[in-house]
């Protein structure tokens, strides 16, 4: 006959079905948050890459860039900022007059890779044509370049 420290020595196939069942929860709750990173910091990067394209943008514009000259010569083609729209507005702001604005807006693509992409990469949870559109005002109160950046006459002597 077994004494009660014999029998309590291992575990019952139940303790050990338990066990492996939470620690198995534990695995599958840590493996989806890692996918949730790492969709997030996907759609992050591509935001980023969005506002500094429109970044590059503005700063041309307050420099007295034309607009037109701004999408189809100076700023590359970019893949996250299909469109961009820039409409001039002029503002009449009391005791200063008519002023310069321009109103810029443009969406962006939120996510670009697919379980098809060519670049071998996945596209980690939502749809892959989710987009952002976005708009705001852009001021400048004067021409502050007499002539054109050397970079916009270069580019223009090179053509399309």
């Amino acid at each position: 006959m077994k004494t009660h420290s014999q029998k309590s020595r291992g575990y019952s196939l139940i303790e050990a079905l338990v066990a492996s069942s939470i620690l198995l929860i534990g695995i599958s709750a840590a493996a989806s948050l890692s996918l949730a990173m790492v969709t997030q910091e996907e759609m992050n990067e591509r935001a980023n890459r969005a506002y500094n394209h429109v970044d590059n943008a503005v700063r041309l514009l307050q420099l007295g860039v034309d607009p037109a000259t701004i999408n189809s010569q100076i700023l590359p083609p970019n893949d996250v900022v299909p469109d961009m729209t820039i409409e001039p507005h002029a503002v009449n702001v009391p005791g200063l007059g008519t002023r310069n604005r321009w109103w810029i807006k443009f969406g962006y693509n939120t996510a670009e890779a697919t379980a098809s992409s060519n670049s071998g990469k996945l596209w980690t949870g939502g749809l892959n044509t989710t987009s952002r559109k976005q708009g705001f005002y852009v001021y400048r109160t004067e021409h502050f370049l007499d002539e054109e950046l050397p970079r916009v006459q270069a580019v223009k002597a090179a053509g399309p």
